[in-house]
C-alpha cells in the first residue's frame, strides 16, 4: 500500500484542515460555557461538534485517503460508510461536550473523553471499511487499540484544555497538536491495515473517493465560515450583562 501516491504534501493540507477545524471548534466551546442560555449553549456546542468532530477529524482522514493507492488494485469507496463515520465523529464530540459540562470535574471529564475518543475510534474503523480493493483488507487489532488510545487521550486533553478561557496563542498551539494526534491516529491504522490481492476479482464496488470528496470538501471548508463570522461578531456575555445602579436617595 502506498500512503503517498499524490505526493507528501497531501499530509501537510491534512494536518492544515485539521488545525483550522479544531481551532474553530475550541473557540465555539469557549463561547458555549460564556452563554447564559441553554440555548445558545446548545448552538455553540453543535459548532463545536461539527467543527472538531466533522472538520478536525473526519475531513482530514479522508484528504489524506486521496493519497492511498493500493499497486494492481482499483480503489473504490462506499458512499453511505463516509458519511456515516462523519456522523459517527458529530455525534461523539457533540456527547462529549454535553456530558462534561460548563465546569471542571474529573469524572464527567473521563467519561466525556472516552466516549468522544471511543467515537473517533469507530469514524475511523468505518472510514476504513468503506475503502474496497480487488481481494480484502483486515484491520490488525493491536494497532487499532493503540489509534482508539491515542484518540482518547487527545479527546481528554481537548475536553480539559478548553474547560476555562485560553487566550489565542494558546488555542492555536493546542489545534496543532490536536491536528497532528489525529494524523498519528490515523497512519497507526494505516499501517495495520493488512491486504490480500485477488486479481481475478473485478472492479471493487463504490465509488472513486476523488469524484465525491472533493466537492464535500469544498463545502465543508466554506461552511466554516458560519461558525467564524459568529465568534468574531460574538459579545463577551459575561462583561455585557447590565448591572443595577441604585437610585440615588431622594432629598424630599
Amino acid at each position: 500500500m502506498t500512503y503517498f501516491s499524490m505526493g507528501y504534501w497531501i499530509i501537510g493540507l491534512s494536518i492544515a484542515v485539521s488545525l483550522v477545524g479544531a481551532l474553530v471548534g475550541f473557540s465555539c466551546i469557549q463561547q458555549s460555557t460564556k452563554s447564559v442560555t441553554s440555548k445558545f449553549r446548545v448552538v455553540w456546542q453543535a459548532s463545536a461538534a461539527i467543527s472538531i468532530g466533522g472538520m478536525g477529524v473526519w475531513l482530514p482522514v479522508f484528504v489524506s485517503m486521496l493519497g492511498v493507492a493500493v499497486p494492481g488494485s482499483l480503489v473504490r469507496y462506499d458512499v453511505w460508510s463516509v458519511a456515516a463515520a462523519g456522523v459517527v465523529s458529530v455525534l461523539a464530540v457533540w456527547v462529549a461536550l454535553v456530558l462534561a459540562g460548563r465546569t471542571l470535574n474529573i469524572a464527567r471529564l473521563i467519561g466525556a473523553g472516552v466516549v468522544m475518543g471511543g467515537g473517533f475510534g469507530l469514524m475511523h474503523f468505518l472510514a476504513l471499511d468503506a475503502m474496497h480493493i480487488q481481494g480484502s483488507t483486515e484491520l490488525q487489532p493491536a494497532l487499532f487499540v493503540g489509534a482508539v488510545a491515542i484518540a482518547i487521550v487527545i479527546s481528554l486533553a481537548t475536553l480539559w484544555f478548553t474547560q476555562p478561557r485560553r487566550p489565542l496563542v494558546l488555542l492555536v498551539g493546542a489545534a496543532l497538536v490536536f491536528a497532528a494526534a489525529i494524523a498519528g491516529m490515523h497512519y497507526t491504522d494505516l499501517v495495520g491495515l493488512r491486504i490480500t490481492l485477488a486479481k481475478a476479482n473485478s472492479t471493487p464496488p463504490g465509488e472513486d473517493l476523488f469524484g465525491f470528496f472533493v466537492p464535500a470538501f469544498v463545502l465543508g471548508m466554506l461552511s466554516l465560515a458560519i461558525p467564524i463570522s459568529a465568534i468574531l461578531i460574538a459579545p463577551d456575555r459575561r462583561l455585557s450583562i447590565p448591572t443595577r445602579v441604585p437610585a440615588p436617595n431622594s432629598a424630599f
